[in-house]
């Protein structure tokens, strides 16, 4: 017989999953005796119940992860063998602002080994061995409207070409459930908490044990209910590169300061940093401004499955990253995605910047009023970058296109100089 998993919801205090509602029954209990006990006084009887408050408040919180209830439902639900844990991550990852906030409370990576035959097919049509990710996570509206979340609870695996998903058989009822129930709606004031249980077959695993990391996509919240739109957008969604090893830690830490580029965002290999400069120049093209906020130039290696993509550059990989933001002002609208540049080095190597690595930010259709952020890419040999580019002045030249995706510039007509003196 299957158990299912249940989800507590509150006002202001976050509840935890099976096993601790015993243990606050009980905490309740005795505050009850207690003010019994001393109600020969008004003030005794609100101290007792003050404290009986507070120490509940410090359960809730404490109980915000219950691993081992979630691993013993998993394990029931699955009707596994055996449960082991390869990596545990408890430090918060937030995507929020002080209107509403989606927070990853804590990950496992777990291997499950000889499960039922009913879960063959999420685990690649086999049950002797399979990986699940098991979240615990957050959604918090502290605005006086109700808010709707969007999708989320996916992952993608270097060299993996699916995406991980969340499996509702591993975890019944779990948040994602309760969300569906509540028609995605998180009412004012309220905190919604639970467990969401992603199935990872053993391919997967294989890439993960190579990269050490992947990249979770976080949850964004909005003001319509049927809407996931950016314009309809409280708290846009992100994607976070999370570590799944130890070494996958370092990986994860170090590419936090990179500019999100597709080299970044999709992990595809790793970044050393060899200049990092702020520019801040603006440039106004008729009813648009154009910021080059700043550039990174970066050692790259790429990991195996990407090593074909860069097969040419025989002396090595570096990149320049570029971040400029696009601010509208006119009545035409832009698609910033779209942006391109060229990049002029010394008097005459000119070269294109690279849309292979370059993210779609959904920025297609920038209206009026609106800015979107471009993150261009320039990918040089690294013996060319060494002995020849390196010291040179550097001229980027940004073009700009409707949302027709019809040039609107020429060249010359945004230009910016920089060099790495």
């Amino acid at each position: 017989m299957k158990r299912k998993l249940i989800i507590s919801l509150a006002a202001t205090a976050l509840l935890g999953i099976s096993g601790c509602s015993k243990q606050e029954t009980g905490t309740t209990e005795t505050s009850k005796a207690k003010e019994s006990a001393s109600s020969s006084t008004l003030e005794d009887s609100k101290s007792t119940t003050k404290t009986s408050s507070s120490k509940k408040e410090e359960k809730n919180k404490a109980s915000k992860i219950d691993w081992d209830a979630a691993h013993e439902l998993l394990k029931e639900n699955m009707e596994a063998e055996k449960l082991t844990t390869i990596f545990e991550n408890t430090e918060p990852i937030v995507n929020g602002n002080d209107q509403a906030s989606f927070t990853i409370n804590g990950y496992q990576y777990i291997k499950a080994e000889n499960f039922s035959r009913d879960l063959r097919i999420p685990f690649g049509d086999q049950n002797k061995e399979g990986g699940i990710l098991l979240v615990s996570a957050t959604y918090k509206n502290t605005s006086d409207k109700s808010i709707f979340a969007g999708p989320g609870f996916t992952m993608n695996v270097v060299g993996y070409d699916a995406a991980v998903s969340r499996n509702k058989s591993l975890l019944e009822d779990d948040l994602v459930s309760e969300l569906v129930e509540k028609k995605n709606e998180i009412k004012p004031n309220e905190e919604l908490s639970g467990y969401v249980a992603l199935a990872i077959k053993p391919a997967a695993m294989e890439k993960i044990a190579a990269a050490g990391t992947a990249e979770f996509e976080l949850s964004g919240l909005y003001n319509q209910a049927d809407s996931f739109s950016k314009d309809d957008a409280i708290v846009e969604p992100k994607k976070e590169i999370i570590a799944l090893s130890g070494d996958g830690e370092v990986t994860k830490n170090e590419s936090s300061k990179f500019y999100e580029d597709k080299a970044t965002k999709d992990n595809m290999g790793t970044k050393t940093m060899l200049v990092e400069k702020e520019l801040n120049q603006t440039e106004k093209f008729e009813d648009v401004n154009v910021t080059a906020e700043g550039y990174q130039i970066s050692s790259f290696v790429p990991n195996e499955d990407q090593a074909s993509r860069f097969s040419k550059f025989e002396s090595g990989v570096v990149l320049m990253t570029v971040k400029v933001n696009v601010q509208n002002e006119g009545d035409e609208s832009l698609n910033v995605d779209g942006t391109s540049a060229t990049l002029t080095i010394g008097d005459s190597v000119k070269m294109m910047s690279e849309n292979m690595l370059e993210v779609d930010a959904d920025a297609g259709n920038v209206e009026k009023g609106s800015t979107a952020t471009k993150y261009l890419v320039f990918v040089l040999d690294k013996d060319s970058y060494d002995k020849l580019y390196k010291d040179q002045d550097y001229l980027l030249d940004v073009s700009i296109y409707n949302s027709e995706f019809k040039r609107l510039t020429t060249i010359g007509d945004l230009s910016f100089e920089f060099s790495n003196q």
